[in-house]
């Protein structure tokens, strides 16, 4: 089965989906609960499970924010769990780079990592860990990430330029024959003998 475009550059980029179970548990007055990913995917669709139990309604959800909100806050007792898919970009944005590119697969590639590489909010926003023996906070530096995506990118669309070059190249010293194939060589070599001889 081919790749769709989008299902192409997400390959390429490594934007493929990720699938995420997180808990929670109510506190009886709030009916908003912001999930860590964001845009959640709705394909396969979020679960959202109230006490082990599957809901199908009561709450509406905001995928481009990640945002689960219950029609009635859940109370102190009730253990939420909430399993969802979700990626760097949605499907809107793929199609845009795209978009943006002339439907290239590759120059859309490149575009999406610099863009990653740009919002690093968008990749991993800034986490900071819990530090051991009084130093506080630690933060997590993503510039070698966004350094490394900048490499990407660039190596995409010199790949790129190289091709273009290639596809322009014409066949030298008259050659009339641009694909160099076993059996072209062989008529090649079979013209050259009889030339010889």
């Amino acid at each position: 089965m081919a790749l769709t475009s989008i299902q192409a550059v997400r390959l390429k980029s490594s934007d493929k989906s990720t699938i995420t179970k997180e808990e929670a548990k109510g506190d009886g007055t709030s009916k908003f609960f912001k999930l860590s990913h964001a845009p959640i995917l709705n394909s396969p669709d979020i679960e959202v499970r109230k006490n082990d139990v599957l809901l199908v309604s009561g709450y509406t959800i905001d995928y481009t924010n990640g945002i689960v909100t219950f029609t009635t806050a859940p109370l102190v007792t009730d253990e939420l769990e909430f399993t969802y898919y979700w990626s760097i970009f949605t499907d809107a944005e793929v199609q845009y780079f795209l978009d943006e590119s002339s439907s290239d697969i590759t120059i859309a590639t490149a575009r999406l990592l610099l863009a990653i590489a740009a919002d690093a909010s968008k990749i991993a926003q800034r986490q900071s860990l819990a530090g051991g023996g009084g130093l506080g906070a630690v933060t997590i530096d993503t510039s070698v990430t966004a350094r490394e995506l900048r490499n990407t990118a660039a190596a995409l669309l010199e790949q790129k330029k190289l091709e273009q070059q290639v596809a322009q190249l014409e066949p030298a010293d008259g050659l009339t024959e641009p694909l160099w194939t076993e059996f072209g060589y062989q008529q090649q070599l079979e013209q050259h003998i009889i030339r010889e001889s």
